[in-house]
């Protein structure tokens, strides 16, 4: 189901080149100090966040397993044959990601002042989500004709 016409390909690349490096930009949180990682989450529009040792730990959990989400990503754009079934889960993880953050963003009333970046959370998520799931739908549609 990988596709083998160079375009589509090439798109399915493009989907997972974008998903290595929006999740792993989030190893800058693994590493960084306390201070350093609270106050770039808050020029992402957090209120200002006291030193928790707890929230220190979830945050570099959390940063680490998507970081992760980001090696494996590159891994599959290198080798997409060989990591089939990965790629297979990423496109309906990244549209499953993009509704909570569509559906979060809206209960919880967020805006461009309040949280600038969310937008481009959610356009990352659904527009990697097509990148990856249109070229293996397009290829599983045109090997089930030639059947």
């Amino acid at each position: 189901m990988i596709p083998t016409t160079k375009g589509w390909l090439r798109t399915l690349q493009t989907g997972l080149l974008f998903s290595s490096v929006a999740w792993g930009i989030s190893f800058y949180f693994t590493f960084a100090s306390w201070d350093a990682a609270s106050y770039q989450l808050y020029l992402m529009g957090a209120n200002p966040i006291q030193y928790d040792p707890l929230l220190d730990y979830w945050l570099k959990m959390a940063s680490a397993a998507f970081g992760c989400i980001g090696i494996a990503s590159i891994l599959a754009c290198f080798r997409p044959v060989f990591f089939r079934s990965l790629i297979l889960l990423l496109g309906p993880f990244h549209a499953f990601v993009g509704v909570v953050l569509t559906v979060s963003a809206f209960r919880n009333h967020l805006n461009s002042h309040s949280h600038p970046t969310h937008s481009a959370d959610i356009t990352f998520c659904f527009l990697t989500a097509i990148l990856i799931m249109v070229p293996l739908a397009v290829t599983y549609v045109s090997e089930s004709k030639k059947r």
